[in-house]
């Protein structure tokens, strides 16, 4: 008998210094008050890049009057960055909703920003586009399809919603219909 009573107060000392082990444990690891706790993902900024979730690369290109414009002019603000060229038919068939949902949030005070990037073709060939079709929209020149590679896309129209933080929220490589548009707008402006 002398021989089990030894054994059982190890079983019980083994199991006390398990319970202390944990309690420790948790007072190591439970937060404190006032502590704050952070998602790794909200402290480590996006990588720059092309896709969804990814810093927008930056560019500058020139706009019709010559003038340098850079995606990095317009961080703080939501932008809809589409590319085209006015002999592309899906080009051609979303720029009516394009041009009503720029004027509609232009006369309200939105501070949304359209920027239309023309893929390989002269200012002339463009602003009589324009003007012929009565667009007012912001446009500036990629003659080479520098950017237009850069952005990696297959094909136009391309755009892309970014928002005030220069993340892109949503990439499309084709035609998007107005409701599409509406959409993504909602998103990077928080307006509807």
């Amino acid at each position: 008998m002398k021989f089990i009573y030894p054994l059982r107060s190890l079983k019980w000392l083994t199991i006390l210094i398990l319970v202390l082990g944990l309690m420790v444990l948790v007072v190591q690891f439970w937060p404190q008050k006032g502590e704050v706790t952070v998602n790794a993902a909200e402290v480590i900024p996006p990588k720059k890049g092309v896709f969804s979730s990814n810093l927008a690369l930056d560019f500058t290109l020139e706009d019709s009057t010559s003038q340098k414009v850079s995606l990095s002019d317009f961080i703080g603000k939501p932008v809809v960055l589409n590319f085209f060229a006015t002999w592309c038919g899906p080009c051609q068939a979303e720029m009516p909703h394009m041009q009503k949902k720029w004027q509609e949030y232009n006369t309200k005070g939105s501070d949304l920003v359209y920027l239309l990037v023309n893929v390989g073709e002269s200012k002339a060939v463009v602003e009589k586009f324009f003007k012929d079709k009565a667009y007012t929209m912001p446009v500036v020149f990629d003659p080479s399809s520098k950017v237009f590679s850069q952005y990696l896309l297959r094909g136009i129209p391309a755009t892309l919603f970014i928002n005030r933080e220069g993340v892109i929220k949503a990439r499309y490589n084709q035609y998007i219909s107005a409701e599409i548009l509406q959409e993504n707008i909602t998103i990077i402006t928080g307006e509807s």
